[in-house]
């Protein structure tokens, strides 16, 4: 049995332009993104490093709360608030606190 992977419309991303697929494997879920539109950041991660990783997502059961943990420890963000979208909410830590690894944590909406 073949891994099928479930697409994704624009609206279920946080940054408009990005379309993508996901596929999971046991409880690990990759992502393959692009970009519609030049300018946003995953266009300029391309244009700058290539193809390749742009960053991992660990889930959280409150984002706000991981939010001000993390920042305790030192960690920063690219944005003051988590983004909205589709599925939930996410924030992204700025790689430079984290030693150049972009992590985005998520937390899923409730059912």
């Amino acid at each position: 049995m073949g891994v099928q992977p479930t697409m994704y419309p624009p609206e279920h991303y946080a940054y408009p332009g990005l379309k993508g697929a996901r596929f999971g494997i046991g409880e690990v879920a990759i992502s393959l993104v692009a970009s519609e539109e030049a300018g946003s950041p995953i266009a300029r991660f391309l244009e700058t490093r290539g193809e390749g990783v742009n960053h991992i997502s660990l889930e959280v059961a409150d984002i706000e709360q991981a939010m001000t943990d993390l920042a305790s420890k030192g960690v920063r963000f690219a944005t003051d608030k988590p983004l909205a979208f589709s599925d939930g909410k996410v924030v992204f830590a700025h790689p430079k606190s984290l030693h150049g690894v972009q992590i985005a944590f998520v937390q899923t909406q409730q059912d």
